[in-house]
């Protein structure tokens, strides 16, 4: 069928597109806490009570009454434990009839069992947790759309919660094409290539928050590739094809697309990844990605990672990004174009080094703060300039998200 949109998109236009048409499921199920990492919350999640219930001693040392030092340090000499001050442990409610805390480090056991003070305490309270400072019942303790992590959780079994209700996980499925790929963990023949963007996919589907499958490789073949996308629409919530949809003699891809959905973005006016396409099959999104690694790697961490949170809450997370100085040059070139950055930390100012389009393997490339400076058309950078880079696999902060 005739695109439904008939420019190539860049990169902001492609989110607005996703947003069009990626379709809100909306799903939820109640999962174990200790399965709750990474997951999206679906709706909020208040405290039942307070905690501590009772004030507690924050300090291990001795609860006194603040009342007995209004004058200074007391006369201890004859105190009785039990009656002028009890012995408190961090964490443990203190007896009503004292109120503040000495650290022990403070407080020497003479022979005979007399109390000496080496301090004065120099308010009501002091050292004494009050109730409700960790947990305050009532207060939302995870919003809906926020994303779970091992504090948050630490929080959650605090507050009693052993299961919580979160965002099924979509069902994605990846599809790779290209009769010169052979499975990865082998060898490889000679004139063929190995197919690894299915583990990159894999995990990265899991990190976005999806429920990953891979097929077999498909052979550079309408038919074949026609019966995996059908098939794959009936099993999947988003159905991910790797390449064949550039212009070679084996690339069959978006004319198999044309066949049998309705193509929305046939691919994109911004590189790397420019062959990244939408297609709307039986309501099914398609998403093709090219099949060089970097650019599948590229197109992933913002469109595939970008239609996963669309499924799953409705919304895209902004990408987190930070200022950086450059310390090299970017020329200008004829498409909005996503610059990598090695990116560094010089006297507390972020610095960015572009790295080159070509002459570099992919280990090389590798880089654990993977950055993005986002070059529009026609744009020239210069070495000392400061830019805004952009962390696509960063955690956002503050993850609550609206939905």
């Amino acid at each position: 069928m005739r695109d439904t949109y008939g420019t190539e998109p860049v990169r902001d236009e492609m989110f607005s597109i996703l947003e069009t048409y990626i379709p809100w499921k909306g799903r939820t199920e109640q999962v174990q806490i200790w399965d709750g990492d990474g997951r999206i919350v679906a709706e909020d999640l208040r405290a039942g009570y307070s905690l501590p219930n009772r004030p507690t001693s924050a300090f291990d040392g001795i609860a006194v009454r603040f009342s007995d030092f209004t004058s200074g340090i007391p006369d201890t000499s004859a105190w009785k434990g039990g009656t002028d001050y009890v012995f408190s442990n961090t964490g443990v409610a203190i007896p009503d009839a004292f109120d503040t805390v000495i650290a022990i480090e403070d407080v020497v056991m003479e022979a005979g069992g007399a109390l000496h003070l080496l301090s004065c305490p120099q308010t009501w309270g002091e050292y004494v947790t009050p109730v409700g400072s960790q947990i305050k019942k009532g207060e939302i303790l995870a919003h809906k759309g926020e994303m779970l992590h091992p504090a948050l959780l630490g929080v959650l079994a605090g507050a009693g919660y052993r299961s919580v209700p979160v965002y099924v996980r979509p069902r994605v499925l990846f599809l790779p094409t290209g009769d010169e790929l052979v499975p990865f963990g082998g060898g490889v023949p000679t004139g063929s290539n190995t197919e690894s963007n299915s583990v990159m996919l894999w995990a990265m589907i899991r990190r976005f928050g999806g429920q990953p499958s891979v097929s077999r490789i498909l052979e550079d073949d309408p038919d074949v590739i026609k019966d995996a996308l059908l098939c794959g629409i009936r099993q999947a919530d988003l159905v991910i094809i790797g390449a064949g949809s550039s212009k070679g003699s084996k690339d069959f891809t978006m004319d198999v697309l044309d066949s049998i959905g309705t193509v929305i973005v046939r691919e994109l006016g911004v590189a790397p990844g420019k062959h990244c396409s939408l297609t709307m099959v039986e309501g099914v999104p398609v998403m093709g990605i090219p099949g060089p690694p970097g650019g599948a790697q590229l197109i992933s961490e913002y469109y595939i990672k970008a239609a996963i949170e669309l499924l799953v809450t409705g919304k895209i997370r902004p990408v987190p990004w930070v200022s950086a100085v450059l310390d090299g040059d970017i020329p200008s070139r004829p498409i909005d174009f996503m610059q990598g950055m090695e990116l560094s930390v010089h006297k507390g100012i972020f610095h960015g080094v572009p790295w080159p389009v070509s002459g570099r393997t992919r280990a090389e490339c590798r880089n654990d703060l993977k950055a993005i400076c986002y070059c529009p058309k026609g744009r020239r950078f210069t070495k000392g300039e400061t830019v805004k880079v952009e962390l696509p696999l960063a955690e956002i902060p503050v993850q609550r998200q609206e939905v």
